[in-house]
This record gives structure tokens, C-alpha cells and sequence, in this order.
């Protein structure tokens, strides 16, 4: 497919993409105006080391604050637990108990009807990190902007009076290590120092002062350590600070906007797909060049659509409207039938299509009118015996039509009526038979159309869809040559096969092909135009000659 063939799809499915997109933003809307709005509360927080109590709890934060990603994710892990959600819930029973006092002394305060479950608390909290920093957030999400604040304010509170307790109780029970090791040296420092009274300063040997030596200055170590582990207890360090407290809630949904815009995005997407998708599934045939692949013949016509009224419905658009874009389109089809003929040879043509309502009776009627107008003795016959149009339509009615010619009980010019002027003349089913296949299939057709012959210029055969019935394939050897056609929006892939298959059978001549209906110029691939470069002016005399029965003879009714 070129990119033209893409455009072409979007413009004939533009109603599904337009109705898709229309119903996904709808949709959108709809949901985002139901949803109940959610608000959202943040508290930020800096995890920092002091460093004057840094050499004493080294070991216990180095690999931790060593990595923020680690030690983030780890926080993260601590505050979403269970245990943490419970004392979070059981310090706002708490906080608004307290409040409860608060505003029956005429204080304006916030307590909110009922407080979210440890559970539900869990599920809705939330750790975020700044990036290339030791700031996270502690984030909460709640129908209630000021129940998000206060959720978030105490989710911080008591994270950070957990972790200060618990880095209380590591120093503590790391001073209490360093502790007992000091005091096994003392007992170790006793036991040398009675082992020193043994020997004179002068024969103590080397390796009792190395012994001496290493257990004093380890003792000073540790008792240095022991020091700055007081210190930073009595200090109660946590490395943890608020920066930032928890402000009301901000909305953070429905995101109405958001929500419509990429609704639009998605409602598009999704329409064009539909679209491709119907394309692809549609079986009818859309271009020129589908026509043209699976009728395997060439197109001699293409007629614009017309009859938007019943009483131009009713009309041989030929006659009555002779600048139009539809009798300009059979001009072209009435050119391309006189190329088809120069020899003379092609004289009795059958016009059919493979279906129903394809619009073969007015391209039949309307051919005959225009290539009357060039002077040519024309006659259209209405072989179509078993749902006949041209009767229906005709304000007086021949008394005899084809079928009474074809028994015998009629001459042909009792059958034969003139319309518009001297040279177009129709000759319409008469009585419909009971066994219609076996009449058009007679010897009797083929006589009578031999007879036609020699006194017509052009006998143009209007035929049943080759699907429907088998008359036409039962005619097709008599004629000269066979015009189908094919209606655009109605001709499908599969009809095309099987009636050009049909027709091939009884080595029928198809001289080409009409499409009916076509649309607008440059759409689905046709681009025709047929503009009034003249107009046609008629004089008084040929305004009387156009009757009423000359304007109303035939509706376009499709077959």
C-alpha cells in the first residue's frame, strides 16, 4: 500500500476513528468525574551523619550511609511494615484525642470522622527518593487533603522516634561491648603487672613490656570509644532531621485534563486501528485498481452517484439533466462503447452485474439515451423477466412487452415504444413468465435478436445479476459483447471472481467494465471530475418534446 491508499482508508473510515476517539474521551470524562478526588502529602526528610559522634558509630552506620540507594531502600523497607503502620495509627488516636480537648475549648482544630485502618494506611504510603541525595519523602494518599497531611506528618514523627530509639539501643549495647572488653584488659594489665613484681626493672623480659605495652594502649582505645559512646548516647544522635513538614494534601486525582488529553492520544490510536481493521475485513471492492484486479477487465465507465430525490430517482438522469456529473459520466461510457465499435460488429450488448442493486437497469437506459443523441437507432430490452423495473415506471404502458414478442402473440412494434426522441426506443418485460431461464435461453431470443439486429444500430440487453439467477450466463453466448456493472460501495471481491468465472465458461466477450456511484473527486482512489464545461440550451421546441412521460419513465432503482 502507498501512502495514498492509507489516506484513502482514513477518509473512508473516518466516522469510526471519529467515533472511537469520541467514545474513549467520553469515557475518560466520565470516570474522571466519578472518581472520588484523591490528595496527596508529602514530608521530607534528611538522613545525615553528625560527625562528631562519627568516629564512635562508624561501625554501626558506615555501610548504610555508604550508599544511599541501599539505605533509602532500606528505610523504605521500615517504614512500610506493618509493625510502623500500627504505632502510626495508634499515635493519631492519640494526637486527636488530644485535639478532641483542644476543640471543646473553641479551638479550631481537624479531626477527621474516622480514621484509616493499619492496613489501609499501609497500602497507601509511599517512599520517593531525590535523586543523587541522602532527601527522601515519606509520602501519603487520602480522599482528605488534611487526613493525608496529618497521616504524613505522623509517619515521619514516628519513624524518626524509632530509629532514634533504636539507634540509642545500639550505642548502648555497643558501649556495654566496649565495656566488658575494658574490663577483661584490667584483669589482664592485673595479672601482668603481677607478673612484672617477679623480675627487677632491668630483667623484665622483652616480651612481658610488649605484652604490657599492647594491653595499655589497647585499654586507652577502647576507653576513648567507651567515652564517645556516652556521649552520643546522652546526645540521643539519629542522623535523621525533617526538612520539610507535610502541608495540606494537593490533588492528584482525577487528572481531568490529563485524562481527556490522553484519551485523545489513545481514543485516535484505537480508531485508526478499528479502521484498518474494517478495511481490511470489508470485502467490497474500493479502488480502481480492485475493480480492475478482480473483475480482470478493463474500466470503460465510471459513473458518479445521483438521485438524492424519488422524483430524480424516477428520471434518465441522461435527459433531465444533461450538465450533470452522472450524464457526463455516460458520455465517456457512450465513447468508449463506439471505440469498442468501430468495426460495426459489437451491436447487441448485455449489461448485468453480478448482484442486486449494483444499478445495471439505469446504466442500460441511460447508455441507450446517450448514444441515441449521437444519431443511432438504439433499442433497450428488458430481458430481465423476473423482478422487471421499466413498466413500473412509465406513465403510459405498451399494452405488449418481450415475453408476449417471444410467444408469438405480439409483433415487435407492438412491444416497442419510442422515449425522448425518434432514436431511443425500450421494449419492457411484458407478462412475467412462469419459466423465465428457458425463454431468454429459446431459440425464439436468438431469433428476435438477430431480427433487432438489423434494424437497430445498438440493442442493449438489460439482464438479471449472473448470481442470482442463470439467465444472463444462459444469454451471454447471443450477444456481441457483455458491460458489467459494478456498483462501488456493493461489489465484492469473491461476486467479481465467480461472475467473470461464470461468463468464462460460455465464452462470453466482456467488453468492460462500468462502476457506478463512484464518490467525490479524489477519493477511494478514482479523482473524477466531470465539471459542466458547456451547458446545454434548449430551445422551446425541444422543451415541449420533453413530456411528462419522457421525465418520469425510469426511477434509478438498483437491481
Amino acid at each position: 500500500m502507498e501512502l495514498r491508499d492509507y489516506l484513502n482508508v482514513i477518509a473512508r473510515r473516518k466516522w469510526i476513528i471519529i467515533g472511537a476517539t469520541l467514545l474513549v474521551v467520553a469515557a475518560a470524562l466520565v470516570f474522571s468525574l466519578l472518581q472520588k478526588p484523591l490528595y496527596e502529602s508529602r514530608v521530607t526528610i534528611l538522613a545525615d551523619i553528625n560527625r562528631a559522634g562519627e568516629s564512635a558509630t562508624q561501625a554501626l552506620y558506615s555501610l548504610a550511609y555508604g550508599d544511599p540507594n541501599t539505605f533509602i531502600q532500606t528505610q523504605a523497607e521500615i517504614i512500610k511494615t506493618r509493625t510502623m503502620a500500627r504505632d502510626v495509627h495508634d499515635r493519631l488516636e492519640y494526637l486527636y484525642e488530644e485535639a478532641e480537648y483542644d476543640r471543646r475549648e473553641g479551638k479550631d482544630v481537624f479531626i477527621p470522622s474516622s480514621l484509616p485502618s493499619p492496613e489501609d494506611m499501609l497500602a497507601r504510603v509511599k517512599v520517593d527518593r531525590t535523586q543523587n541525595t541522602n532527601v527522601f519523602q515519606i509520602i501519603f494518599t487520602d480522599h482528605n487533603p488534611m487526613l493525608a497531611r496529618d497521616v504524613a506528618q505522623a509517619y515521619a514523627d514516628e519513624y524518626i522516634e524509632d530509629r532514634q530509639l533504636s539507634a540509642i539501643k545500639q550505642i548502648s549495647e555497643a558501649r556495654q561491648e566496649v565495656w566488658n572488653r575494658i574490663t577483661e584488659l584490667e584483669a589482664q594489665i592485673q595479672d601482668i603487672a603481677q607478673r612484672v613484681k617477679q623480675y627487677t626493672k632491668e630483667t623484665i623480659p622483652p616480651e612481658l613490656e610488649a605484652e604490657a605495652s599492647q594491653a595499655v594502649n589497647l585499654w586507652a582505645t577502647l576507653y576513648e570509644k567507651y567515652m564517645s559512646l556516652r556521649i552520643a548516647e546522652a546526645l540521643e544522635q539519629r542522623g535523621l532531621e525533617i526538612i520539610e513538614p507535610a502541608e495540606p494534601g494537593e490533588k492528584v486525582s482525577p487528572r481531568t485534563t490529563r485524562n481527556a488529553v490522553l484519551a485523545l492520544f489513545l481514543g485516535l490510536i484505537l480508531g485508526v486501528g478499528l479502521a484498518f481493521l474494517a478495511d481490511y475485513l470489508d470485502v467490497t471492492l474500493k479502488t480502481r485498481e480492485d475493480f480492475e484486479h478482480h473483475y480482470g477487465t478493463s474500466i470503460i465507465g465510471e459513473i458518479p452517484g445521483f438521485g438524492t430525490s424519488p422524483e430524480e430517482e424516477r428520471e434518465i438522469i441522461y435527459f433531465t439533466a444533461p450538465d450533470s456529473s452522472a450524464a457526463e459520466g455516460f458520455r465517456n461510457l457512450r465513447t468508449n462503447v463506439q471505440f469498442l465499435n468501430l468495426e460495426g460488429e459489437t451491436r447487441v450488448i448485455m449489461v448485468t452485474s453480478a448482484s442486486p442493486e449494483e444499478g445495471k437497469t439505469s446504466v442500460a437506459v441511460n447508455l441507450g439515451a446517450a448514444l441515441s443523441e449521437m444519431g443511432k437507432k438504439v433499442l433497450v430490452v428488458e430481458a430481465d423477466l423476473r423482478r422487471p423495473v421499466l413498466d413500473e415506471f412509465m406513465v403510459e404502458k405498451p399494452a405488449k412487452g418481450l415475453t408476449e414478442v417471444l410467444a408469438g402473440a405480439a409483433g415487435i412494434e407492438e412491444a416497442v415504444i419510442s422515449v425522448g426522441n425518434t432514436n431511443f426506443h425500450l421494449m419492457i418485460c411484458g407478462v412475467k413468465p412462469p419459466n423465465p431461464a428457458e425463454m431468454v435461453a429459446s431459440q425464439s431470443m436468438r431469433n428476435l435478436l438477430e431480427r433487432l439486429r438489423g434494424d437497430y444500430d445498438y440493442v442493449i440487453v438489460d439482464s438479471p445479476p449472473v448470481l442470482s439467477v442463470s439467465d444472463s450466463v444462459a444469454m451471454a453466448p447471443m450477444m456481441d459483447g457483455i458491460i458489467l456493472v459494478a456498483s462501488h460501495g456493493i461489489a465484492e471481491r469473491e461476486a467479481a471472481r465467480r461472475t467473470v468465472e461464470l461468463l468464462s465458461k460460455v465464452n462470453a466477450r466482456l467488453l468492460g467494465l462500468v462502476i457506478n456511484n463512484v464518490e467525490a473527486a479524489g477519493r477511494y482512489g478514482y479523482g473524477y471530475y466531470y465539471a459542466p464545461y458547456y451547458r446545454y440550451s434548449y430551445g422551446a421546441s425541444e422543451k415541449k418534446g420533453k413530456s411528462a412521460s419522457v421525465r418520469r419513465i425510469m426511477r434509478r432503482k438498483r437491481k
